[in-house]
Parts: structure tokens; C-alpha cells; sequence
């Protein structure tokens, strides 16, 4: 089975990287409707709203700075994966990409533990699980970026035929003839 290659784990890493900044312009948050008896109705109304509710507070508004640091990450990292292309920066560059997408994946987690305490903003939309989708694939192409082995321009060999045999010819060669 072929895995992806290096060159195709970094145009994964940059579609998902757009796709951490495009979630932050869908609804994060938004409110939640006021409970009723029925709790079990509640629960999956909520987790309904949540995957499919169209409007909310967008990510840019919701997160005051965390939203400009989401994007810097994403940012970051895919200029870090570029520059991995680059034979005598590769070695350097790998571990910084690596903890680029690590923190992406980790600002998102934080914000998807500990999201705003407003009414308005109680309950999770679809950008926020876009983000995370989105973060989750930056970092698996990432790493498998980063621990690609270190890509050294070897000059190429050539081909030096060996010495052709000397012919003897008192010797004898190959089957008696008769």
C-alpha cells in the first residue's frame, strides 16, 4: 500500500490550513434554546443545532485574539512546511512545523473546552468542529512532513563499464569440441 508522498502531505497541509482560517468566518458559538422537561430532547436538539445551525457568532468575532493567533499558526506552519523543500533547511525547519500545528490543534481544543461564558455565545456551532477537523489534518500531514527523512542532492554516478576480457588464443574456451 502507498502512502502519500512528501511533496502531496505539504498541499494537504496547506488546504487545511485554509480551512483552519476559512472556519473562523462560520458560527463558533451561538445560543442555546431555553431547556425544557424533556432532556433527552434537549440533548440532541442541541447536538443537531450544533452541526447545522447557520447562524451564530462567526470565529473572528468570538475569539478577540485567540482568532489572529489560529491564523498566524496555520500561517506558520505551512511557510515552515515550505521551506522544508529546501534540502539544507529541512533538518531545521521540521521540528519548528511540527510544534506550529501542534499548538494550532491545541488553541482550537482550548477553545472547544473553554468557549465564552455570554448567553449568546453557550453552545458550539459547525466552524468550531470545522476548525478542529481542519487542524487535525494539518497536523497528520505535518508530521508525516516532519519525519521524512533528510533529503541530500547526491551527485549521480556514472556508469564505467568494466575492462573488456584479454583473449588468449592458446587458451581454450568453453566445451571441448570433438
Amino acid at each position: 500500500m502507498r502512502t502519500i508522498g512528501f511533496r502531496s502531505n505539504i498541499l494537504f497541509a496547506i488546504a487545511a490550513a485554509f480551512g483552519v482560517i476559512a472556519s473562523l468566518g462560520r458560527p463558533w458559538y451561538g445560543p442555546s434554546l431555553p431547556s425544557t422537561d424533556a432532556q433527552m430532547e434537549d440533548l440532541f436538539g442541541g447536538i443537531g443545532r450544533s452541526l447545522t445551525e447557520p447562524h451564530g457568532t462567526d470565529g473572528w468575532t468570538a475569539l478577540h485574539t485567540a482568532d489572529q493567533l489560529l491564523a498566524g499558526l496555520a500561517v506558520s506552519t505551512v511557510v515552515l512546511l515550505a521551506l522544508t523543500l529546501v534540502p539544507a533547511l529541512q533538518r531545521h525547519v521540521q521540528p519548528l512545523a511540527r510544534w506550529c500545528s501542534l499548538a494550532t490543534v491545541g488553541v482550537v481544543l482550548v477553545k472547544l473546552a473553554d468557549g465564552p461564558n455570554t448567553a449568546a455565545m453557550s453552545e458550539l456551532r459547525n466552524g468550531i468542529f470545522l476548525a478542529l477537523a481542519a487542524s487535525l489534518i494539518l497536523l497528520a500531514s505535518t508530521w508525516t512532513v516532519a519525519a521524512a527523512p533528510s533529503r541530500k542532492r547526491v551527485p549521480t554516478k556514472t556508469y564505467t563499464p568494466p575492462p573488456a576480457p584479454v583473449y588468449d588464443p592458446d587458451a581454450t574456451y568453453g566445451p571441448q569440441q570433438f
